[in-house]
């Protein structure tokens, strides 16, 4: 998943463990992450404004106090993630693929978290953020700002569609065509 994941989620997943490391909490949860979405501000969630100025509010509803910087515990520890924290990623590789999207955004981040009930989602209830209003969001901003196409896409369309048999047949035709060569090289 974090080969696929944007420089902004991976900020959002560092800025989470900063959270869940303030707090000496040993894991990262689902309320840890959207507050990583919050701190990396420069992202499709924050292009498509769905979060901007319920920072505090979140935070209140999450009861998660605001780190002040003095009280850093060892970032450099290995921190997992809890089961609501792997299921929000889980359903955001599901948010991107929907989106035909191979690279995971912040949105997507944002969508895995709505998708089922945790801490996180009941905080954006309580702000009136449902996950309907976050993919309609996400929908406008991606036609507003298009996402760059990987050469991936460029020659077989969406990694998610029916291409895959297409690009198996391609390599075997290709396996094909240098065993043969290699034979005819030993043969003569």
């Amino acid at each position: 998943m974090f080969e696929r994941s944007t420089v902004h989620v991976r900020r959002a997943i560092f800025y989470a463990r900063y959270e869940a490391s303030f707090q000496s909490a040993g894991v990262i949860t689902a309320g840890h992450i959207l507050l990583g979405i919050i701190r990396e501000g420069d992202s499709r969630s924050a292009a498509a404004g769905l979060l901007k100025g319920h920072a505090t509010s979140l935070r209140s509803a999450l009861d998660i106090p605001s780190p002040s910087g003095k009280e850093l515990t060892n970032l450099m520890k290995d921190m997992p993630l809890d089961q609501n924290a792997k299921m929000a990623l889980a359903y955001a590789v599901k948010e991107a693929q929907s989106d035909d999207s191979f690279y995971i955004y912040t949105d997507h981040l944002l969508r895995g978290v709505l998708c089922f009930p945790n801490e996180a989602s009941d905080a954006l209830q309580s702000i009136s953020l449902d996950l309907a209003k976050v993919r309609e969001a996400s929908k406008l901003n991606r036609k507003k700002f298009p996402t760059k196409k990987t050469i991936y896409h460029r020659l077989f369309g969406s990694p998610y569609k029916a291409h895959s048999a297409t690009l198996a047949k391609w390599l075997v035709a290709l396996a094909v065509c240098v065993l043969t060569a290699l034979l005819i090289r030993l043969l003569n």
